[in-house]
C-alpha cells in the first residue's frame, strides 16, 4: 500500500484543488446532520518521483483513523487514537504490526533552527468554507524541507487527529534513531519525522503539501458527515499480530 504523508504537487493544480473542494462543500455537506460514526471522508491524489499519481483515502472518526487506497482495500493503516496504536495490516501476509506511544526523552543530535515563511501569492485564490488559503514554506537549519497550502479553521478535528499520528510515529522513530548512520541524520529528515513532526499543522489543515524530493500529495474532495461502516476500524482476528519491535527483532509472535 501506498500511504505517504509528507508529500510534493506542483502549484498548478491548485486552482482545481479549491474549486473541487468547494463544490464538494456544497453538494455532500448537510450541516446539521450525524451519522453513527461521525465520521470525515478525505479522498487525496498522491504523488512520487517517476510513480504514476495514485488515489488515496482517509477516514476519520472521534476513535479512529484509516489509511487506505480507496473502497475495497484490504491493505490499510489503523490509528486508534484512544489506545494510542497504529496497526498496519496486510493482506497478503496476513499479518498486523502494531506501533504503540513511546515516551522517549531524545534530544537531536545537534541543534535544529526551524523556521516557516509565509508567501503572499494566493491572494485571489477561492476561499474554502469562507477561508482564505495560505501557503508556507518550512526549513530546518537553512534547507527548504518542503511546501504546504493549508487552510486555517478547515477540519481542526482532522488536523489534530493527524498531528496525534505524527507524534506516534515520531515517537517510536526514536526507538531507533541512535542507529541511524551520522550522514542520514539530515535536517529536514530527523525534523519531519522524529523532533518536530506535524509542524505544518499549527497553520490549518493542508489540502497541499510537496516536499523537495518530488513527492507531493493534494487534496480533491472531502465529506464531513460520511456514513462509515464500522467493520472498516476492525482488524482481521485470524491474522498474526505482533508489534513493531518484534518485528525489528525478527519475532513475528501473536499478542495474546
Amino acid at each position: 500500500m501506498k500511504i505517504k504523508f509528507v508529500i510534493s504537487v506542483s502549484l498548478s493544480l491548485l486552482a482545481l484543488l479549491l474549486t473541487a473542494c468547494q463544490q464538494e462543500q456544497a453538494n455532500t455537506v448537510q450541516p446539521g446532520t450525524k451519522t453513527s460514526t461521525g465520521a470525515t471522508l478525505l479522498n487525496f491524489v498522491e504523488f512520487e518521483k517517476s510513480v504514476e499519481p495514485y488515489a488515496t483515502r482517509l477516514i476519520v472518526t472521534e476513535r479512529y483513523m484509516r489509511f487506505d487506497d480507496g473502497e475495497g482495500s484490504t491493505d490499510f493503516v489503523l490509528f486508534d487514537r484512544q489506545q494510542h496504536v497504529v496497526y498496519s495490516v496486510n493482506s497478503d501476509e496476513e499479518t498486523i504490526v502494531a506501533v504503540h506511544q513511546k515516551d522517549i526523552q531524545l534530544d537531536a543530535p545537534y541543534e535544529l533552527k526551524l523556521t516557516h515563511t509565509k508567501l503572499d501569492n494566493l491572494k485571489d485564490a477561492p476561499t474554502i468554507g469562507g477561508k482564505q488559503a495560505e501557503h508556507y514554506q518550512f526549513s530546518a537549519n537553512g534547507e527548504r524541507c518542503y511546501d504546504v497550502i493549508t487552510v486555517p479553521g478547515l477540519m481542526p478535528d482532522v488536523a489534530h487527529a493527524l498531528r496525534e499520528f505524527g507524534e506516534l510515529l515520531a515517537s517510536d522513530s526514536k526507538v531507533t534513531f541512535n542507529t541511524l548512520p551520522a550522514d542520514l541524520q539530515k535536517p529536514c529528515d530527523i525534523s519531519m519525522n522524529t523532533f518536530a513532526p506535524g509542524r505544518h499543522l499549527e497553520f490549518g489543515f493542508p489540502i497541499q503539501e510537496w516536499s523537495m524530493q518530488g513527492s507531493g500529495r493534494s487534496l480533491l474532495d472531502y465529506q464531513l458527515d460520511y456514513q462509515a461502516d464500522q467493520a472498516l476500524f476492525v482488524l482481521p482476528d485470524d491474522y498474526r499480530q505482533f508489534s513493531v519491535q518484534e518485528f525489528r527483532e525478527g519475532r513475528a509472535l501473536r499478542i495474546e
